[in-house]
C-alpha cells in the first residue's frame, strides 16, 4: 500500500476495484474485517471505516448476524466523465446508451449580452452575445440535474428555432460542426439551496455536486460554459490517478 495515502481510502479502492472486476459479485459477502485485515496487514478499526463508507457509498450493504455483502449497483446511477473525447459524452447520450429514458424541463432561454463573466468563461469579446439555455435533466420521471448552459451565439445562429425539451444540445451542437470533446471542469461537493432543492426534489441543504466546465471543439473554440448541479444519487466520478 501506499503509506502517502489514508489506508482506509487504499482499501475503499480496492474492494472498488474488485467489485468492478466482478471479484466480488452482487450478493456475495465480502471477507470478514478480521480476514482483510490480516491480507492487507492494517488494524481492524481501518477496514471497519473504508467499510463504513462504502456502504454509505451504497457498494455494501450489511445483513444483522450474516456479514456485510455486494449491492446491485444502480443501473440509473452514471459516470459523468465530461472529460471523455471519443464522442458524446452529455447526459443525454449517456442515459440513451443505459436504456433510460430522457426528458429535459427548460426553464428559460434567451440571449445574454454584456455579461463580463459568461464572455470570459467562453473566451468572447466584448459586445459578442452568448445564448443560454436552463434545464431540468430528468431520467424515467426522477430529476437528475440542473444545468445552467451558455453557448456564443456567433456558432450557433439559428438555435432559438430549436425546442431542447426534445432536443438534445450536444446533438444539435454536433450537427453544427462545435460538438464539445475537450474540456476544463471543476467539482465540488456544496449544499442544495432552496431552488436548487426544490428542482432537483431534494431536501433544502443537502449535499450534491455542483460541476463548472468548459468545452472546446475539435479546434479548441471554446463553444460551451455549463454550471450543472447533480444529485449525487444518480452519479458517480471516476478519476485516474498517476502511479509514476
Amino acid at each position: 500500500m501506499d503509506y502517502r495515502m489514508p489506508l482506509y481510502i487504499q482499501l475503499q479502492d480496492i474492494i472498488i476495484k474488485k467489485i468492478e472486476e466482478k471479484q466480488y459479485l452482487p450478493g456475495e459477502a465480502i471477507p470478514s474485517e478480521r480476514k482483510m485485515a490480516e491480507a492487507y496487514g492494517v488494524n481492524r478499526m481501518t477496514v471497519k471505516r473504508a467499510v463504513n463508507k462504502l456502504v454509505e457509498q451504497e457498494y455494501l450493504y450489511r445483513k444483522q448476524g450474516a456479514g456485510t455483502f455486494v449491492a446491485k449497483r444502480d443501473n440509473k446511477k452514471i459516470d459523468l466523465d465530461y472529460a471523455n473525447e471519443t464522442g458524446n459524452a452529455g447526459i443525454s447520450a449517456i442515459f440513451r446508451e443505459k436504456g433510460i429514458k430522457i426528458f429535459n424541463k427548460v426553464l428559460g432561454t434567451g440571449e445574454i449580452c454584456d455579461s463580463r463573466y459568461i464572455n470570459y468563461k467562453l473566451a468572447m469579446e466584448e459586445g459578442e452575445v452568448a445564448w443560454g439555455l436552463h434545464r431540468v435533466r430528468i431520467g424515467d420521471d426522477v430529476p437528475v440535474a440542473v444545468e445552467y448552459t451558455y453557448v456564443p451565439k456567433d456558432y450557433f445562429h439559428d438555435i432559438e428555432n430549436f425546442d431542447f425539451s426534445k432536443v438534445s444540445l450536444y446533438d444539435y451542437m454536433e450537427s453544427h460542426g462545435h460538438m464539445p470533446v475537450h474540456f476544463i471542469q471543476n467539482l465540488i461537493i456544496c449544499e442544495a439551496n432552496e431552488k436548487i432543492a426544490d428542482l432537483l426534489d431534494v431536501k433544502k441543504g443537502t449535499a450534491i455536486f455542483k460541476i463548472e466546465y468548459q468545452g472546446a471543439d475539435q479546434d479548441y473554440n471554446v463553444v460551451e460554459y455549463t454550471k450543472s448541479y447533480i444529485n449525487p444519487e444518480f452519479a458517480e466520478f471516476k478519476f485516474a490517478t498517476d502511479t509514476e
